[in-house]
């Protein structure tokens, strides 16, 4: 019990010994220690004489629930006779599959079920639309499953989900749901979406079932709870009726994930679900200094929808937050980079150091610009700019305009975006150019003379060397804008990319959009550059990048992948009204996506172990794009006194909701 309760501040050990017949609510702070709190409140249970085997803790990754059973065990003494009941501990998902497993007669389902990846969905969605006549260009496979995914989550079934179509796509999709959830029962297969939703319609329609349940895992410990869906709420509160033995912990100001089905009010709603619950805030923060707690803090009180919190720690007040306004995105570049350098003379080492931007599109200009500076980094959550497929498929086709004889960028691009030119079509014209000594692109241009290929085939193929034709044509004489802007129209990239209504394809579309700043930057930099010299000025760039993927690197990653992670340096870049907040929270009626970006900004800040960087640009290129920029509503929210300023801004205060800058001498 001592070993228990070691090393924790009041407040944690309330939480940890809190009357196990009792619903709890932990509103952990950032850098408060939840996971500690959830572990040893599992332990102290267990040694009050709690059966493991009633016990279920639940969180939102594998590793998360590996690392929670690593810690129970340290804690949990051997019985004296040898072992020890293992504690139930797993993702959401996991715990409704072995449920499923035991129960799935109740459902119709064989126990050994099938269970469909991704990769599989797509598979059997791509089937469905088949069979039913819809082209992919009116509903893209990705764009439906993730549509059916969404669904899954709200519990909705084909019938609500048609009863609900807000257009004639959703009806569609709505229909081709239909025909998908056909096709499981047939294959007695289940999607990752059916694991939870399949639970809460197996407890809803089987009261029995249900009671043994909750008989079984009397005592339920929720991690992260402020990111739970729906269908994972549902699925608690089920489970949890009867006995109400349950604890959660988390954080309504770290909500961040709505865009992804996340219901902050699960959480901010807790008291009326469990009346009897208890309320504890863990606020003291381990992590920062009080500069940096203080900042977050009077962020997030501008929140409504949230619970009362104060951070507070012991470590001191810190450094003052460095406020750097950039002329624009290179300069803001090329200030962090400085600052970088600075630190590691200093003896600060890479690893130390993050850059956190709100779009993956942020980072190309820093990549470049570190690159340049010779400075080892890694992108965490993403893929370097000039790796991703979509920037490659476009260099690709630059450099086969630029070179007619790249063979390896004629291959990449000769079926993509889709032409009907498969592996089979490619093998033959491949072993055309080989027994007539040709190059691959001579071999384009003779398919007519390839009986293997078939008429469908060879007429893509010569439809593609002529398209090919016209592009180098036009390249002698258009700009390297005009000739990316013909290229993505002949081909319909951005078209298809489009129609797939996927958070993935808006990701690559705004990528794309970025690509359009490289090729402005080059050619005001260069104004006699052509195409060749945009290539070989692209190959430089990712030539160098060769750089020790070890732990000595500077990391760059988006605000939602710095959930969880800590630094001593943090560096926030682009804080400008459009950008951070994002657009479509600066509509009027757009309070609650307001919030959440307010809340992104505030875990961003609370990352922090020693000192904190903002920084704006007043002008920034973007998606192919100049505009002037507003500082971020955010930076107002900050008091100015925790704040040191760089590059001409002095202070700026919030009145009547606008945004009023004094600017003067630095």
């Amino acid at each position: 019990m001592n070993n228990i309760l070691d090393h924790l501040n009041p407040a944690q050990k309330e939480a940890v010994t809190w009357p196990a017949e009792k619903p709890l609510l932990v509103l952990a702070g950032a850098g408060s220690g939840k996971t500690r709190i959830l572990t040893r409140r599992i332990a102290h249970l267990i040694s009050q004489g709690v059966p493991a085997f009633n016990l279920l803790g639940v969180t939102f990754t594998n590793k998360a629930a590996e690392e929670m059973r690593k810690r129970v065990r340290k804690l949990v003494p051997a019985s004296p006779a040898g072992g020890r009941q293992e504690v139930w501990v797993s993702t959401f998902h996991s715990a409704c599959l072995r449920i499923l497993r035991e129960e799935a007669p109740a459902l119709g389902l064989p126990r050994d079920f099938l269970i469909y990846d991704e990769l599989d969905q797509w598979v059997l969605l791509k089937e469905c639309l088949k069979e039913m006549n819809i082209p992919e260009r009116q509903v893209h496979p990705k764009g439906a499953r993730e549509l059916i995914q969404r669904a899954k989550d709200y519990l909705l079934t084909p019938y609500q989900f048609l009863e609900k179509a807000s257009d004639d796509y959703e009806e569609i999709v709505g229909k081709v749901y239909m025909r998908y959830e056909e096709k499981l029962v047939k294959l007695c297969g289940l999607d990752f979406g059916d694991l939870i939703l399949k639970t809460v319609f197996l407890f809803d329609r089987h009261a029995k079932i249900l009671e043994a349940w909750q008989d079984r895992l009397r005592y339920i410990l929720i991690d992260e709870y402020q990111d739970t869906n729906h269908a994972q709420y549902r699925f608690i509160k089920l489970l949890a009726s009867k006995y109400q033995k349950i604890t959660v912990v988390g954080d309504p100001d770290q909500s961040i994930y709505g865009w992804r089905g996340a219901d902050i009010r699960n959480i901010l709603n807790f008291e009326q679900d469990y009346p009897q619950a208890g309320i504890i805030k863990m606020e003291q923060n381990y992590r920062s200094p009080t500069t940096i707690l203080d900042a977050a803090n009077a962020l997030i009180q501008r929140n409504e929808f949230r619970k009362p919190k104060l951070l507070w720690g012991e470590k001191g007040p810190g450094e003052l937050i460095t406020l750097y306004e950039a002329a624009d995105e290179k300069d803001e570049a090329e200030f962090v980079i400085q600052e970088i350098l600075e630190k590691q003379k200093a003896g600060r080492t890479l690893n130390e150091i993050a850059v956190f931007y709100r779009v993956h599109a942020q980072s190309r200009v820093f990549e470049d610009a570190l690159r340049r500076a010779k400075i080892p980094h890694k992108i965490v959550g993403g893929i370097r700019f000039y790796d991703r497929k979509e920037i490659k498929d476009l260099l690709a086709y630059l450099r086969a305009v630029a070179i007619p004889a790249d063979t390896v960028s004629l291959k990449r691009i000769l079926n993509v975006p889709s032409r009907g030119i498969g592996k089979k079509a490619l093998e033959h014209l491949e072993d055309f150019a080989r027994r007539h000594n040709l190059s691959f692109a001579e071999a384009l241009h003779r398919a007519g003379q390839i009986p293997e290929l078939g008429a469908k085939a060879s007429r893509s193929v010569s439809e593609f060397t002529a398209m090919m034709d016209q592009f180098r044509k036009l390249s002698s004489r258009a700009s390297l804008r005009e000739l990316l802007e013909e290229m993505i129209g002949k081909t319909e990239y951005v078209k298809l990319l489009e129609e797939e209504r996927t958070i993935e394809a808006e990701a690559r579309l705004e990528n794309i959009e970025e690509f359009f700043s490289v090729i402005d930057d080059f050619e005001e930099n260069q104004k006699e550059g052509d195409l060749r010299g945009f290539i070989d000025s692209i190959s430089l760039v990712t030539d160098i990048d060769t750089w020790d993927s070890g732990s000595n690197c500077l990391t760059l990653m988006t605000l939602h992948c710095a959930k969880g992670l800590e630094f001593p340096i943090v560096f926030m870049v682009g804080l400008e009204a459009g950008l951070f907040p994002n657009r479509n929270a600066l509509d009027q009626d757009a309070e609650e996506e307001l919030e959440e970006e307010r809340r992104l900004c505030y875990v961003g800040i609370t990352r922090t172990q020693e000192k904190l960087y903002l920084t704006y640009a007043s002008s920034r290129r973007i998606y192919g794009h100049h505009a002037q920029n507003l500082p971020s509503r955010f930076l107002t929210e900050i008091p100015s006194e925790l704040m040191e300023s760089r590059g001409g801004l002095i202070s700026f205060e919030e009145e009547e909701g606008e945004i009023e800058i004094d600017y003067g001498g630095t």
